[in-house]
């Protein structure tokens, strides 16, 4: 998606007036070309940490030979619900339903670069699965649907992502996505805008990072949308609530194709060896 093209007034009400009155230009906008949920956040990041949830010194998570046996499983967090991201978009469970029900081959890439020198894999496995933002590591309130890649990285495909997942350095993911279902939102004593001040009023408490309701009056709730082939690693995603949880060697193995609502039962019939590291 690009970047939307707001006129700026000297009050409010003009603004409102104006985004009231624009809004099927707006999503038309915001619809003419895939979103990506990289690009500037709201100041939170992701870091790794160890099983106690400490974090992680630079140091601490640099190259280890035992692990580096040519073949990676990575289990990484593509997208959240519940955050507020820079596009000033909040996305709600249940978005990625219909999507990932539909069964269709994903990649992961690196930084949107669906070209052959860009993708890192095509042994993905894509599902949704409810966690609690302390769990990964942030301190906002309740859980997230986070939209989760399995996926296995060898290195002879991509090795220079392969040794930037290995050392613990990638920190942010983001979805190449297409709307299908939105609801504009907006704080607005316009009584044309009686609609989008019910959205605000029904979407609004479901945001986690709820400082950002604090400087801004509008946004849009996307209640659907569709994985557009891919999901990549970013240096900073719009939603920074998409850390690289798990990285561990693999002897042999390739992520299933099934996508999943809940969390898959491990797969025990993969052999691997007893390191894991975790990050968050």
């Amino acid at each position: 998606m690009g970047k939307l093209k707001i006129k700026k007034f000297s009050t409010k009400a003009e603004s409102d007036k104006w985004l009231i009155d624009n809004q099927p230009l707006l999503k038309a906008q915001r619809r003419s070309v895939p979103k990506f949920t990289d690009g500037h956040d709201y100041g939170f990041t992701s870091f790794a940490v160890n099983e106690r949830g400490e974090r992680l010194k630079a140091e601490e998570i640099i190259d280890n030979p035992d692990i580096d046996n040519g073949t990676l499983k990575v289990k990484c967090v593509i997208n959240a619900t519940n955050i507020l991201d820079s596009h000033r978009d909040l996305h709600l469970p249940g978005i990625w339903k219909k999507s990932l029900s539909e069964k269709k081959l994903i990649y992961l890439c690196q930084e949107h670069d669906l070209t052959f020198k860009g993708i890192i894999s095509d042994e993905i496995k894509a599902y949704t699965e409810t966690m609690s933002f302390k769990d990964l590591g942030f301190s906002f309130e309740g859980n997230t649907e986070c939209l989760i890649f399995d996926a296995i990285i060898h290195k002879d495909r991509n090795e220079f992502m392969y040794n930037q997942y290995l050392k613990g350095y990638v920190r942010n993911h983001s979805v190449r996505m297409d709307y299908v279902k939105e609801y504009f939102c907006m704080e607005t004593d316009n009584p044309d805008g009686v609609q989008f001040q019910e959205n605000w009023n029904k979407y609004a408490p479901q945001v986690a990072n709820k400082e950002c309701l604090d400087t801004i009056t509008w946004f849009y709730a996307v209640t659907e949308a569709k994985v557009r082939d891919e999901g990549s690693a970013v240096v900073k995603g719009s939603c920074s609530v998409t850390p690289t949880l798990e990285v561990t060697a693999e002897n042999k193995g390739q992520a299933e194709d099934d996508s999943l609502d809940n969390k898959r039962e491990p797969d025990d019939s993969t052999p691997k060896t007893e390191v894991k590291r975790r990050f968050i």
